[in-house]
C-alpha cells in the first residue's frame, strides 16, 4: 500500500495547534473595539464558543471580500447556540468604523495595535498572493483580477487618508481560529499568502452553521 505523501512543512506549521500557555497568553492581550475601548481577549470570549477570524492591515481589499463574504453566508441568525463570531485586526481602532460600513459586517470587529496577539498565534508576514496554481479560495472567485484588487485597494486607501496611521502592517497575514467555550483551541489556521483565509464553505462546517452550505 503506497503511503500518501507528507503535507508540506508550510501546510504542516499552519494547522499547529496552540499550546495550553500560548492560549493563555493571548487571553491576557488586549483588544480595541470601534470606540477605543479595550478589553482583554479573555474577556472577550470568555464562557463562549469564540470564531476569531484574523484579517490582514484594514485596506485590505481581498480580507474585505472575506469579511463580506462570512456576513453573507453565516448570518448571526444561523450561529449555533453560544456561538459567536468576531473579526481581529491588526491596526488602531480608529478605521473599524469606515471597515464596518465597507464590508456590511455582520460581526463586531476588534483590534490589536500592538500585533502581540499575532506573535503568540505565529501568524505570518508575507505579501506574496497565492500561485497561479493553488486552488481559489471561494471568496475571491467574484473579486476580481490581482490588477483590479489593488486598484480597488487604492480608491479604498484614497478615500480614507485619515486613516493611513492606523491601517496596520501590510505584511502581516491574519488567520481563523476557534476557542471552545471551555477554553480549548478546536481549530488554527494561518494564513500562507495574502489571499489564503481558509475557503468559507469550510468554516460554515467548522461552525456548524444551521442548514449551512456554499
Amino acid at each position: 500500500m503506497t503511503t500518501p505523501p507528507a503535507p508540506p512543512p508550510e501546510q504542516t506549521a499552519a494547522r499547529t495547534p496552540l499550546s495550553f500557555n500560548e492560549l493563555a497568553d493571548a487571553r491576557k492581550i488586549e483588544v480595541y473595539g470601534i470606540d477605543g475601548k479595550s478589553l482583554t481577549l479573555g474577556e472577550l470570549i470568555n464562557g463562549k464558543r469564540s470564531v476569531l477570524i484574523f484579517t490582514r492591515h484594514f485596506w485590505c481589499v481581498n480580507c474585505q471580500a472575506y469579511v463580506r463574504a462570512i456576513s453573507e453566508s453565516i448570518p448571526p441568525s444561523k450561529l449555533p447556540q453560544n456561538t459567536q463570531i468576531i473579526f481581529i485586526s491588526n491596526g488602531s481602532y480608529q478605521p473599524i468604523k469606515s471597515y464596518a460600513t465597507i464590508t456590511s459586517s455582520a460581526y463586531p470587529i476588534y483590534t490589536d495595535p500592538t500585533c502581540r496577539l499575532h506573535s503568540i498565534l505565529k501568524f505570518n508576514s508575507a505579501l506574496k498572493e497565492a500561485s497561479s496554481t493553488d486552488e481559489k479560495r471561494d471568496y475571491m472567485r467574484n473579486a476580481g483580477s490581482t490588477m483590479g484588487r489593488v486598484f480597488g485597494g487604492i480608491k479604498v486607501a484614497l478615500g480614507q487618508l485619515e486613516h493611513t496611521a492606523y491601517i496596520g502592517p501590510k505584511s502581516l497575514n491574519g488567520g481563523e481560529v476557534i476557542i471552545s467555550a471551555d477554553g480549548e483551541c478546536e481549530f488554527i489556521y494561518r494564513m500562507q499568502n495574502t489571499t489564503d483565509h481558509i475557503n468559507v464553505s469550510e468554516l460554515v462546517k467548522l461552525v456548524g452553521v444551521e442548514g449551512g452550505q456554499m
